[in-house]
């Protein structure tokens, strides 16, 4: 799905935004909201996993990672 420059232009302001937010929480804010689609969300810091994929769904969509899931990680035993 090809985004319009309007598109793309929303979609890297509220991902700028939810970057804010995370960094807030992460430096010691008790809570940080994010506007999203005229709706606004309010995360505390045991929400930091839920801020987290949702920048990663936001940065899918920009095409800046190739997917909205977490890559898991292997174990090498050695």
């Amino acid at each position: 799905m090809a985004l319009t420059p309007e598109q793309r232009a929303k979609l890297e302001a509220q991902l700028e935004k939810a970057r804010d937010a995370l960094f807030k929480l992460e430096t010691g804010a008790m809570t940080a909201s994010v506007t999203y689609e005229g709706e606004s969300v309010s995360f505390r810091a045991s929400s930091i996993g839920s801020l987290r994929q949702f920048i990663r769904d936001l940065e899918a969509k920009l095409g800046q990672r190739k997917s909205a899931r977490a890559r898991s990680r292997g174990v090498i035993f050695g």
